[in-house]
């Protein structure tokens, strides 16, 4: 019995040979419903795509690279999201394409660069997507330079434009912040990402702007940067506890900060709600099993992957870069009024 081909495909949907030809590597020019009808053809016929074949005719990979830090074997503080939850968003969103996720865990920035350099350099993949943007990105410089796909999980702010999907933290920050003043708030603690990634500047800029939409003095003292780890957290209320005048308010960056808080509160005798607040952004909604549950800006994970999964087949596909930036504004969860109750 005859190995059946696109030819066996085309004569039994009635489609010519080119159109099943492009669905087949998913191309975005063949419609959804055409492209239902092939594949549905392509399984009665018992039809197998020659990747080997294809890769040798077109000069692809099909692989698109995820560059992601992944925490060394003597990392055990939890630091929110990880890379296996953006990475499964991206496979979801390339499910339905020829291209498949190729996963390069590396421990810093340092080995990302260097892993962009030779999967561009020698032609590993076909895109690129990243985390972990710094203010500028030499990364981003990379690849732009080579004219080869990419986007990123975050913004920059001197590079030139580029594809990217991120949580609006500006207006996160700034609505955080606004939420706290009206509730009475005046000394409020920003529980800030380490200083040279791109959306720890972001942060920083909203917080302080909205210090002075509000008249309030900015206080470098309640701003602290470090990595996302519940020690992090702690260390933090630790130190600002202690101040004369004391945070009545703590903006973490994510869950694990935010947790490491409630163990500094703890430290310090503290109560929430009584003595001072816990806010979060970002992360897994894990803060509704906090006790108690803290007010936070919640994005579910899959929203931004799956999303980054559908930019770069764009991108790859040659949409220009500036149809494809994305902020996502995540969705507030109340379960706070976070005002003090003074105690008489």
């Amino acid at each position: 019995m005859q190995r059946p081909t696109i030819k066996t495909i085309a004569q039994e949907t009635g489609l010519s040979i080119a159109t099943v030809s492009k669905a087949l590597k998913g191309s975005p020019q063949v419609r959804p419903e055409t492209r239902a009808i092939i594949e549905a053809a392509a399984e009665r016929v018992g039809y197998q795509l020659n990747m080997h074949g294809v890769q040798l005719r077109t000069g692809k990979t099909y692989q698109v690279a995820a560059i992601m830090t992944a925490p060394g074997p003597k990392q055990h503080e939890w630091e929110g999201v990880e890379y296996a939850q953006l990475l499964s968003g991206i496979s979801w969103a390339l499910e339905d394409s020829p291209y498949r996720v190729a996963l390069y865990a590396v421990r810093n920035f340092e080995e990302s660069l260097e892993a962009i350099r030779q999967i561009v350099s020698l032609k590993k993949a076909d895109g690129i997507i990243i985390s972990g943007t710094r203010a500028d990105d030499p990364r981003v410089e990379i690849m732009q330079e080579n004219d080869f796909p990419f986007v990123t999980y975050g913004t920059t702010v001197h590079n030139a434009p580029h594809a990217y999907v991120d949580a609006d933290n500006e207006q996160m920050i700034r609505k955080s912040m606004t939420r706290l003043i009206e509730r009475g708030h005046r000394r409020i603690a920003l529980i800030n990402p380490m200083q040279d990634l791109s959306y720890a500047i972001v942060r920083l800029n909203a917080y302080r702007l909205a210090l002075e939409a509000a008249g309030l003095p900015f206080d470098p003292a309640l701003v602290a940067h470090g990595r996302l780890t519940p020690a992090f957290g702690r260390e933090s209320v630790l130190t600002m506890a202690d101040f004369t005048d004391p945070p009545t308010a703590y903006i973490c960056a994510n869950e694990a900060s935010a947790l490491g808080a409630f163990s500094g509160f703890h430290e310090r005798g503290l109560v929430h709600g009584r003595d001072a607040v816990i806010n979060a952004t970002d992360d897994l909604n894990v803060s509704q099993y906090f006790a108690p549950p803290i007010t936070t800006y919640f994005l579910p994970i899959h929203e931004p992957s799956e999303m980054l999964g559908r930019y770069i087949l764009r991108r790859m596909d040659g949409e220009p870069c500036e149809n494809l930036q994305t902020l996502i504004m995540p969705k507030l969860i109340e379960r706070c009024d976070d005002r003090l109750i003074r105690q008489a």
